[in-house]
């Protein structure tokens, strides 16, 4: 089992948050406009950066960012896994350097099933 140093707990926190954050304003805006869903925004593109910058350095430790992000948006926000995945895949085919397939092919291995479409791919 490897241990995880400060930095890089620091690394993912601060990931985490930066994508909560964004979705934390999509939720707050739905509130306030009265609607019962919400939709939510691309990830910000220098958000998108960091994830690729860590998806190229510590791939072994994607799947456990993305299960958090899908469990903290869950627990503070109300959203569901689902929603949460497109979401991420979205993003990452807007703005990340990888390439689709890549893409497409970490998602499929990293998200958790609970975030995962019928129709992923």
């Amino acid at each position: 089992m490897s241990r995880v140093s400060h930095a890089t707990m620091r690394q993912l926190a601060t990931l985490i948050e930066a994508v909560i954050g964004g979705l934390a304003v999509d939720v707050e805006n739905a509130r306030e406009q009265g609607k019962s869903e919400v939709s939510l925004g691309d990830i910000r593109t220098d958000v998108v950066k960091l994830l690729d910058w860590y998806i190229q350095r510590e791939p072994d430790r994607i799947p456990g960012l993305f299960g958090e992000i899908c469990l903290t948006a869950r627990l503070r926000l109300g959203l569901p896994p689902e929603k949460v995945g497109r979401l991420l895949r979205r993003s990452l085919h807007l703005d990340s350097e990888l390439d689709g397939k890549t893409i497409n092919a970490l998602l499929d291995l990293a998200l958790p099933p609970s975030a995962k479409s019928a129709g992923d791919s």
